[in-house]
């Protein structure tokens, strides 16, 4: 190696290059892995040491083989820099938060705003782009690397890939009995493997895309909705304002039974709460949609969320007026064909900083909306809620009860009593924010019945067994990701014109088996739109009201 013109480092076969860049991935970007295969594995002693080195074999071998595939003159340095760089994003993420990387997780990086992203973006992240990505980058480029003739190289690459086989087939085999159970549940280790992981999700995602583009006809549902009779009779319309958290778990809700007061102002309001509500999914890209479908979380797909139309479009076609209001990233299809708008960042408020907006900023000039509103409505805010990991940026500072707190988005270096303030002074300002939605509501209860409905669309991993934020695969998600509130409130005199029995729907609040899939036929319920699609058994209120006639 000197030093002249620039770094010049010593001549390697392609086959050279390859075995040393997937030795580096193995030992360098798969913390993570090896972190999850040691609580995977009950060997101990040397056991344990040989299945290690085992796995590190079959590690090699196997990252060896993929990029085998690749190492032409024209593709090889390409791929491996793409490589370096994007494991080196993927090594941080897995580290610092305890993630997984599967299809919904590279769902959620194609489908993230910017805002969103560069709330993630910080020196240590930039640390791993520099050292992990952009410094293997530049010895590789600065490598002279020699290629074999065609079919010279062509037989060599043959006979590497059978040295891999090989490698791969001697490894399992000495430890079948370990590695059976750990690869039979893929999410247990097989979305931690930098790079195959993403490779593999971005693979599926791709797939799923194109054949979502390639058909992307919408089909439209609910072609027979109409409202009932008794509900266009009735003098007195509904109005609802149905509020999406975001990422709000049930824990950490003092209504819920928390031990910290954070729903101080809620509680003093005549609120129902319902204790045990699960989500539909762990990531907003996949639970809005999905909470608004006629799927149930089981039947769900997301080409069905964005090949079927939704809530919103039932509802509007039975002649309710619907309107979305967005202060997060965005609606994710689901109110593509309703109206709809985002809350400007940059809008002149004394809730928007131009980067941020807090959610009262979905209530400027709401009520300039509701007063030119003439029949049935239904206004769905999307807030921001507790969205991390800049937490820090979710409420205002006179809501800043619990300190101290983390004041950064790189999680792991904060203590857990600072990230568990942040995350709770996030909860304390969405009992604000919902109180100020219902104070909005009262205001308007002589001309409406009026009624709100807010429910987390998934919840969030505080450091609990080194997990943060979300989007963890569902089989695995802790309680923490898909355990969410979900509480009503109805104005003067709307359950009785409604004719819901209060105490009916009061002991409704510790059922067990609620989640977002009752959402759809509890707001089609609700306003009494009748449709073939109408479930009743999945209607939260169908059973409270027995004057109600059952067909639909």
């Amino acid at each position: 190696m000197v030093l002249g013109k620039g770094l010049r480092l010593p001549s390697i076969t392609s086959t050279r290059l390859v075995l040393l860049f997937s030795l580096a991935l193995v030992l360098l970007y798969n913390f993570a892995t090896w972190r999850a295969l040691g609580h995977l594995i009950s060997l101990q002693g040397l056991h344990k040491l040989a299945f290690f080195a085992s796995f590190g074999l079959f590690l090699w071998a196997a990252i060896t083989l993929l990029l085998t595939l690749v190492s032409f003159r024209w593709t090889l340095k390409p791929v491996l820099s793409l490589v370096a760089l994007t494991s080196a994003a993927a090594a941080y993420f897995m580290n610092q938060y305890g993630i997984t990387i599967d299809t919904v997780m590279v769902q959620n990086v194609f489908e993230t705003n910017p805002g969103e992203a560069s709330a993630l973006f910080n020196f240590k992240l930039l640390g791993y782009l520099l050292v992990l990505g952009l410094l293997p980058v530049v010895l590789i480029w600065r490598t002279p690397v020699l290629y074999r003739p065609l079919f010279r190289g062509l037989l060599n690459k043959l006979l590497v890939i059978a040295a891999c086989v090989l490698v791969i087939a001697v490894s399992v085999g000495a430890f079948y009995s370990t590695y059976a159970p750990i690869f039979r549940e893929e999410d247990k280790l097989t979305h931690f493997i930098n790079p195959t992981n993403y490779l593999y999700a971005l693979g599926k995602y791709a797939k799923q895309s194109l054949g979502i583009k390639q058909h992307l006809v919408i089909q439209p549902i609910g072609q027979d909705a109409a409202m009932s009779a008794q509900a266009s009779a009735r003098e007195k319309k509904s109005l609802m304002i149905l509020v999406v958290g975001e990422t709000a778990r049930a824990d950490h809700f003092s209504l819920n039974g928390y031990a910290r007061d954070t729903n101080p102002e809620l509680a003093r309001l005549d609120i129902l709460n319902f204790t045990q509500v699960h989500s539909c999914g762990t990531s907003t890209a996949v639970s809005v949609p999905c909470m608004f479908s006629m799927f149930p979380r089981e039947d769900y797909s997301d080409k069905k969320g964005k090949t079927y139309e939704g809530l919103l479009d039932v509802l509007q076609r039975a002649g309710v007026q619907v309107l979305w209001l967005d202060n997060n990233s965005d609606c994710k299809g689901t109110c593509l064909r309703v109206p709809n708008r985002d809350i400007p960042k940059t809008q002149p408020s004394p809730f928007c900083d131009g980067k941020n907006c807090l959610d009262e900023a979905l209530l400027v000039d709401l009520q300039q909306y509701i007063d030119r509103l003439g029949d049935n409505a239904i206004i769905v805010l999307h807030a921001d809620g507790s969205h991390g990991p800049e937490y820090y940026d979710r409420y205002p500072k006179s809501l800043e009860r619990f300190t101290p707190i983390c004041h950064t988005n790189q999680l792991g270096s904060c203590s857990s009593e600072e990230l568990v303030n942040v995350y709770d002074n996030t909860i304390l300002y969405t009992d604000h924010f919902l109180a100020r939605v219902i104070e909005l509501l009262k205001h308007n209860q002589e001309r409406f019945d009026t009624s709100m409905l807010y429910v987390s669309d998934h919840g969030e991993s505080l450091g609990e067994n080194g997990l943060y934020l979300h989007a963890a695969p569902y089989a695995l998600a802790p309680q923490a990701q898909t355990h969410v509130p979900m509480l009503m409130w109805f104005g003067q005199q709307a359950l009785s014109d409604l004719g819901i029995q209060r105490d009916c729907l009061q002991g409704k609040s510790g059922e067990p088996d609620l989640s977002h899939d009752n959402l759809f036929h509890s707001v089609l319920g609700l306003f009494e739109v009748r449709t073939s699609l109408y479930q009743p058994r999945l209607d939260i209120f169908h059973s409270c009201r027995p004057n109600m006639t059952a067909a639909h």
